[in-house]
């Protein structure tokens, strides 16, 4: 079934590519691991990972992720790196995507997710694990719904 999927994310891929001259790309799709919960590494890593996509001509990236979630900080910061990429970036829910995943998810082009795979809680906390002040809440909530809109 994961192998159906990334099939369908590389068709995907391959449909939405910009038109750039052949030898330009590589035709190769890059898989990205988003595993683990969401730390302030993860942000340098995935922006290394698209610049280098992306200087190898790759077709498309797929995020494999599998995250309870994490900092909204580097969550943003990824999210950013995301609709910055020249690369189209597809998501793979491999098992969840959860709070900071749905974030980062939703910052993608297209998000496929395996059966049984689930996405969303996404209420952000403060260090101790307590609900954030409804300000921050709601602004999470808006941020979500304009990367949904986007996406479409």
């Amino acid at each position: 079934m994961i192998r159906r999927l990334t099939l369908a994310a590389i068709a995907a891929a391959t449909c939405a590519t910009p038109a750039v001259p052949a030898y330009a790309q590589s035709g190769a799709v890059h898989r990205v691991p988003v595993t683990g919960v969401v730390e302030l590494g993860l942000a340098p890593f995935i922006e290394r990972s698209l610049e280098e996509a992306a200087a190898a001509g790759a077709v498309a990236v797929v995020l494999d992720m599998d995250t309870p979630g994490g900092r909204v900080d580097a969550a943003e910061r990824i999210s950013d790196a995301l609709s910055d990429s020249p690369v189209p970036v597809y998501t793979l829910v491999n098992r969840r995507a959860f709070s900071a995943g749905a974030l980062i998810a939703l910052s993608t082009d297209r998000i496929y997710m395996r059966p049984g795979s689930v996405i969303g809680a996404a209420t952000p906390v403060d260090g101790s694990g307590t609900k954030a002040p409804e300000k921050i809440v709601s602004a999470m909530r808006s941020e979500m719904r304009a990367l949904a809109e986007t996406a479409g």
